[in-house]
């Protein structure tokens, strides 16, 4: 039987994303700032059949020691950047089907806030949000801004962040009963006090004592994605993600990270399936092979190396522009992005700076399919059937629709008579949508263990 995919829209509140081409003649970004941009974004991801809009968020911005380089500024590299919580409400508003899934930093936020935030956006989307958890790049950026006195190690990053989910689940789950709304009028009687609990968590990194004033929403806990490959961050996401959400360009190596992703939730007590994996992919598609590999030849030229070293920096906290062309990666440690800097440390086999700076130019990214409707589709099927992923986060490329539009006229409808996409698009909560085990979170996730029974 043909696994039917999902779709995401892979995007941040910024004129300029993955792709480094805002300045591409195709595309469009100059109303990223305004509610109708995203508007239109979303109703015409909701009519092809897409499942959800992706938002990545970016705090910080890319640092060179002290400063900022003026090509981030000059060439818009993860700077402007606004916030994406604030706009979900009205896209869902504005769609009824769309899912959304928010990025917010664990290392940057707060529990209390961060649950709440959540909760209200659950409740005006009705289930229809989700939560990619991160522990954020950009350290030296969060240091300068947020007044953090040094930058967070990678791996105490990953038990800060499985504090702050645990903190979470206690306020989400365990806070209220199911019943404790009784809404009577008669008795002036709201909720029944003996069912709302007092919630006291005294840990290595958070403390809280007091109240969750939120009342429980359709999922309560919004369904939980991570992007994390590196080995904290698979230990992470085998404990608590329903979705991860992948780079790996070679399908041998998809392959190989879905088998651990799915062994490392079956090792925590979880089953196989009961987290969806999906590979972020860079589709530029035309009628004919030549015209599709022209148009991303362009596309390919239109970022400048200083901007692609820029936006690698920003990801993984090593500034290329810093090394010889001829010297590798193989050796090189960071704190920030692990999993970005892991992409291109293969022992003696790693890529040169110089190669690294062609690649990167090109696209950070996944996966880059070039060619007509059929070929992009055999692709995109052969990686479900090699590699097992579960669906695809489209990368952002032109900027605004034109990154969609071809997709979603050509490639769409080949996947959709291949059994690949459902006929009727799914709606329903995120997390049913995606897992088809209803909008709560399963008994068999850790976070289910502060319910009140």
């Amino acid at each position: 039987m043909t696994k039917q995919i999902f779709l995401g829209a892979f995007e941040e509140l910024t004129p300029n994303f993955i792709s480094n081409a805002w300045h591409h003649e195709k595309g469009d970004t100059s109303g990223f700032a305004t509610l109708e941009y995203w508007q239109e974004m979303a109703r015409e991801l909701d009519a092809a059949g897409f499942d959800f809009l992706f938002f990545a968020e970016a705090i910080g911005y890319p640092m060179s020691g002290d400063d900022v380089p003026e090509v981030v500024i000059r060439e818009a590299v993860q700077f402007p950047v606004h916030d994406p919580m604030t706009i979900v409400s009205g896209l869902a508003a504005t769609v009824d089907r769309l899912g959304f899934v928010v990025t917010a930093s664990t290392t940057a936020q707060q529990p209390y806030l961060n649950a709440r935030a959540f909760t209200t956006l659950d409740h005006l989307t009705k289930g229809r949000v989700a939560w990619n958890v991160v522990t954020s790049d950009n350290q030296v950026g969060l240091v300068k801004l947020l007044g953090q006195r040094e930058v967070t190690p990678h791996d105490e990053r990953y038990r800060r962040a499985t504090e702050f989910l645990d903190l979470s689940f206690k306020l989400w789950e365990g806070a209220w009963e199911d019943d404790a709304i009784v809404n009577d009028k008669a008795t002036r009687t709201f909720a029944d006090p003996a069912k709302v609990h007092r919630i006291r968590h005294d840990g290595e990194y958070f403390h809280l004592d007091g109240y969750y004033p939120a009342t429980p929403s359709v999922q309560r806990t919004p369904l939980l994605l991570q992007a994390g490959t590196s080995s904290a961050g698979r230990a992470f996401a085998g404990r608590f993600a329903e979705c991860v959400f992948i780079q790996d360009r070679d399908i041998d190596q998809a392959a190989a990270t879905v088998r651990d992703l799915r062994a490392r939730a079956v090792a925590n007590g979880r089953s196989a399936d009961s987290v969806r994996i999906m590979d972020a992919v860079s589709i530029v598609v035309a009628d004919t092979e030549e015209e599709a590999l022209a148009a991303r030849a362009m596309l390919d030229s239109t970022p400048s190396r200083e901007a692609a070293a820029a936006l690698f920096m920003g990801w993984s906290g090593v500034d290329l522009m810093k090394f010889d062309l001829d010297q590798t990666l193989a050796e090189v440690t960071t704190e920030v992005g692990q999993s970005m800097l892991g992409m291109f440390q293969r022992g003696e086999e790693s890529p040169t700076v110089a190669e690294i700076l062609d690649r990167i130019t090109t696209s950070i990214g996944g996966p880059r399919l070039t060619g007509t409707p059929e070929q992009i589709a055999d692709e995109m099927q052969r990686f479900v059937e090699v590699a097992d992923v579960d669906g695809f986060l489209i990368e952002y490329t032109y900027g605004g629709m034109d990154t969609y539009r071809d997709f979603i006229d050509t490639v769409m409808p080949v996947l959709r008579q291949r059994g690949l996409l459902p006929e009727t698009p799914r709606g329903g909560t995120m997390r049913d949508r995606l897992l088809g085990a209803g909008d709560r979170l399963p008994d068999s996730h850790p976070g289910a263990t502060h319910r009140r029974r």
